[in-house]
């Protein structure tokens, strides 16, 4: 529990570099955020393999939306706060009652992507950010897809290798616990997020 904290609550984790993000946001960049996960990808090759797991798992199983603009974790921080402080809605009473009755909104942000701002659990930051579905800058992807890719990227770099369907396979069963793939389409599913990662 303490990794995930780390990573959705005050800080972004790069290759032991700590990223401060502004309170009271609570952000998960590994799962939701294409520029930080390649970074990580790069950064993460000397990190033990025990350590990569635990990161990985963070991500979960279902599907999820992935942002792919241009705005850092800190830029899309700051745009919200400063979004919210101009209606009043940054503290955590008023913020409740915003998100009333549907659980979120919606805030658009300055390169057009929009995103969903929910109720947050971690102590002190109660505005929850996920990239809105089908917004633009947004992909929607499968968690599973999206840890292997990231595996992939990893393995790359730190095996000195080619992306290859057996080092795939290899990643999956020993970082991440899932069964192997026959075969993957370069365009779709899988393949779609191995190339992001390329």
């Amino acid at each position: 529990m303490a990794d995930r904290n780390a990573l959705q609550g005050s800080s972004c984790v790069r290759g032991g570099m700590m990223q401060q993000l502004p309170k009271p946001i609570l952000f998960h960049p590994l799962k939701h955020h294409l520029g930080y996960i390649r970074a990580f990808a790069q950064e993460s090759v000397s990190l033990p393999e025990q350590e990569l797991r635990r990161f990985l798992r963070t991500i979960g199983g279902s599907q999820l939306d992935l942002y792919t603009g241009p705005l850092s974790p800190l830029q899309l921080s700051e745009e919200v706060v400063l979004h919210l402080q101009g209606q009043d809605l940054l503290s955590p009473a008023p913020f409740r009652r915003h998100l009333t009755p549907s659980d979120y909104r919606l805030c658009t942000l300055s390169d057009g992507s929009a995103w969903a701002l929910r109720w947050g659990v971690q102590e002190g930051r109660h505005i929850h950010l996920h990239p809105a579905r089908y917004s633009p800058h947004t992909l929607r992807v499968k968690a599973n897809h999206l840890k292997t890719a990231i595996a992939v990227a990893i393995a790359t770099r730190k095996y000195n290798a080619s992306p290859s369907l057996p080092l795939l396979n290899q990643v999956r069963e020993a970082w991440l616990a899932l069964p192997p793939v026959q075969e993957y389409v370069p365009t779709e599913g899988l393949g779609r997020a191995l190339s992001l990662l390329q």
